[in-house]
This record gives C-alpha cells, sequence and structure tokens, in this order.
C-alpha cells in the first residue's frame, strides 16, 4: 500500500502485543441512577459537587477556606475582621464583565452567597464559567464592606511537577485511538477505515497496539436531529450495529476494542450515558462496552475517555476553546476538574446520585471526541488526546464552516509514554512522531 517503513526509534513499540495479557479494571458504571430529576434531586447533586471539589482543593490543592460564606458575611463589618485576607470556597451562581474589563462573580455554598470582584489582570477571569466551583483568596475593602476584592483564583487543577504512570515497569504496548465514526451514515469513510484495518494487519508497528478505544458516536444513530434520514446508509440504528460488529471483526486478534456511547449512539443523550444496551452488545463478539465517560484502567494505565459533548457548552464561554482546539477545552476540564460544569445549556446532564462527571484524580491518559477534531498535548504530565473522526464533510459542518480533522489514528505507548500519529485520509499516508 506504499506506507512509508516506519524507525521504531524507542525498543517499546518494536514488541508484539500478542504477548501480553489484557489487563482491564473498570472503576465504576456510570449513567445507573434511579433519580427521577426531581428538583431535590437536582439540588442534591450540586450540594454533592460542591462537596467533593471543596475537599479537593483542600486536599490536592492546599487551598482551605476560612469559613463558610454566611460567617464571613455576618462579621465582615468588624473592624479586625476586614484587615485580614480570606479564603472562600464557592460554586459560582453568575458572573457579569464590568467596564473595567473584571468580573463580578456571585459565588454560592451551602449558607449562602456573596458577590466577589476579579481584576481583569487575574489568568482565571476569562475561564470562570457558572456552576464553577473555585476557591478565592483576598479581603473586604476597608471602605466599602460590600465588595471583596480577589487577590488570586484557585482551581484544583493538576499539580506542575505531576506525572503520569509509564515507564519500564509497565508493558511495552500502545493503545490506539478514533472517534466519531459515524457507520451508517453516507458520509462515513468505508475506504478510510478499510485502509486503516488493513494497516492493523498488515503493518509491524501495529503489532504493538493492545488496544484500540473507540469514543463515542462509532455509528450515526437514528433521529439525532431533524431529516437526519436524508444522510442515512443505513437507516435501522440495530442494523448499523450489526454492520459495526462485523467490521470489528476484520480487526487482528491482538487488539481488544473499548467502545463508550456519545449523542448519536442508542442510549439517552443526558450524561454520564450508560453502557449499550445488551441486545446491542451480543451482537459484538469481543467488544468491552463501557459507559460515557469511562475510567478504566489498560495493563496499569488509568485511562478517562470522554466523547465530549460537555466541550458545546464550553466553547460558546471560553475564547481559548473552539472545536478546532477542542484540546484547549480538555486543558481546562483538568483544571476545574469537571468534565461538563454547566447545568441546563445545550449538553444535557442528568441528575445522579452522585456526580460522575467530576475528575477526581488526574487520569493517566485523557481522550475525548465529538468535536471531529484531532490533537495530542500534554497538559501537567497528563496526556490529551483528541480523537479523529472516520466521518466526511457533513452539511452540519459546512453549515458551521468547519473542516474536519479526518482520519488520523493516534497511538500512545504506555511503557516509552510516546504518541505516533498515522493519518490514513490523505493521499500521503503519512507517519509521524508526536512529541
Amino acid at each position: 500500500m506504499g506506507y512509508r517503513k516506519f524507525n521504531f526509534g524507542s525498543k517499546s513499540w518494536s514488541h508484539n502485543a500478542e504477548d501480553y495479557p489484557d489487563e482491564i479494571e473498570r472503576y465504576s458504571e456510570v449513567g445507573q441512577s434511579k433519580n427521577i430529576g426531581s428538583v431535590d434531586s437536582i439540588s442534591d447533586l450540586f450540594r454533592e459537587r460542591f462537596e467533593i471539589v471543596k475537599e479537593l482543593l483542600e486536599t490536592q490543592a492546599g487551598f482551605k477556606a476560612s469559613g463558610k460564606i454566611r460567617d464571613l458575611l455576618n462579621y465582615r463589618k468588624r473592624s479586625s475582621f476586614k484587615q485580614r485576607t480570606y479564603r472562600i470556597v464557592g460554586i459560582v451562581e453568575n458572573t457579569r464583565r464590568t467596564k473595567s474589563g473584571g468580573k463580578m462573580v456571585t459565588l454560592e455554598d451551602d449558607t449562602g452567597v456573596m458577590d466577589v470582584f476579579i481584576r481583569k489582570e487575574d489568568p482565571a477571569v476569562d475561564s470562570i464559567i457558572n456552576d464553577d466551583v473555585i476557591g478565592v483568596f483576598g479581603r473586604f475593602d476597608k471602605n466599602n464592606p460590600n465588595m471583596f476584592w480577589v487577590d488570586e483564583v484557585q482551581y484544583v487543577d493538576v499539580l506542575m511537577n505531576h506525572q503520569n504512570k509509564g515507564g519500564k515497569d509497565y508493558d511495552p504496548v500502545s493503545i490506539a485511538f478514533i472517534s466519531d465514526v459515524h457507520m451508517g451514515s453516507k458520509y462515513f469513510l468505508e475506504e478510510t477505515w478499510d485502509k486503516m484495518v488493513h494497516w492493523m494487519n498488515t503493518d509491524p508497528l501495529a503489532k504493538n497496539i493492545k488496544y484500540l478505544v473507540l469514543s463515542g458516536d462509532t455509528v450515526d444513530g437514528a433521529g439525532v436531529y431533524p431529516n437526519q434520514e436524508k444522510n442515512l446508509a443505513i437507516t435501522d440504528i440495530y442494523d448499523q450495529y450489526e454492520y459495526c460488529a462485523r467490521k470489528l471483526d476484520e480487526l487482528p486478534d491482538h487488539i481488544t476494542t473499548i467502545m463508550l456511547p456519545g449523542n448519536h449512539d442508542a442510549v439517552r443523550p443526558a450524561e454520564p450515558q450508560p453502557v449499550l444496551e445488551h441486545s446491542i452488545q451480543q451482537k459484538f463478539n469481543s467488544t468491552v462496552h463501557v459507559g460515557n465517560p469511562c475510567r478504566v484502567t489498560l495493563n496499569g494505565i488509568d485511562m478517562l475517555s470522554y466523547h465530549g459533548k460537555g466541550m458545546d457548552d464550553i466553547i460558546p464561554r471560553m475564547d481559548d476553546v473552539t472545536y478546532e482546539e477542542s484540546v484547549v477545552g480538555m486543558k481546562h476540564m483538568l483544571k476545574k476538574r469537571h468534565l461538563a460544569p454547566i447545568w441546563g445549556e445545550r449538553n444535557a446532564l442528568s441528575p445522579e446520585e452522585t456526580d460522575q462527571m467530576v475528575i477526581r484524580n488526574p487520569p493517566d491518559i485523557f481522550v475525548t471526541g465529538h468535536t471531529h477534531s484531532h490533537a495530542v498535548e500534554w497538559y501537567r504530565g497528563v496526556p490529551c488526546i483528541v480523537s479523529s473522526t472516520m466521518q466526511g464533510q457533513t452539511d452540519f459542518m459546512q453549515m458551521l464552516g468547519y473542516s474536519s480533522m479526518k482520519g488520523y489514528l493516534t497511538l500512545y505507548n504506555i511503557q516509552s509514554r510516546e504518541s505516533r500519529v498515522i493519518q490514513f485520509h490523505a493521499n500521503d499516508d503519512v507517519v509521524k512522531k508526536v512529541a
């Protein structure tokens, strides 16, 4: 097929994955709540989210609140009180930009609400959005006790010196990532997919692949948007899954597929999304089905895979995040420790008994899809991968004026911590190393 010969460089890429056993450990199943979406259950979810992130701020970021909001408001008029600096933890109720370029932010905890002012010079001023849980450090104005000036905004974030797991103690095998294949769509790039499968069955580098992670929207679904049937080659969603299962059967035996749902799949649209129903799973011979988001350990490596629908709410509110640069949004998710912080916007959330969208600890690999983009970048010791699509330019993409990045397969070797990207959609097949 004319592929360029690949110089392995690191010996970790030269091992055969079939020589190492599958070691898959699931953390928990998501989207299994018995809640009915009442006002009380939504309030409980926010209360639980607040308590989790508040604890993370204290234990992982070293930020401990000086007291509850009600206590600070009750004593703020005391002369001895207002000369001091204080630490406050709250959930963002709303924000508004001021003429000076700063932001007035209303914070809330379980005892009350208060307004704080964040100056335009603060690096966090553009990243704060509704429903963030943050810590602020500052003081009350000595002449106006109703004004609290913020000196610093604290997210949980990932520690600067953090490093993910990997190295000689881990198996020299790799994980492959692709997303948004959209089988069943007229725009499914079947030739590109088949080209990738042929490569996986014939190329020496592909023998190193232990797992293939499909991060949602593997099929195009039905009834996802108005008049979708015009864009479907397979109109029945169960036939789409049957077709997908037979396509996955063509992969070599040493590759185990891990599949999670997305907003086009046959599960509820609200996140977190449960695993596909049993009747669909039965169509697949060896695929491991998980919910969205999923947190699994693969041969000792902690992977967080999220389809990425929460990006639809982040992108309109942050100037530095776009669909083309959704990897920047992933960094904000790690910083905020939440995959989809905003409630009641474009991305539907379910009021689970516990907030399953919180990132309690940094993963060893973080991967998303949904945006039909592609990237591999590191953030504070965590590789962030935006999985490429196998769908052509749809009419919706054309309306947005956005050209998707198609046919890129990302490989990550868990021993060497190196990434490689193979492009299958372009005329010239390219193999390149990503730092």
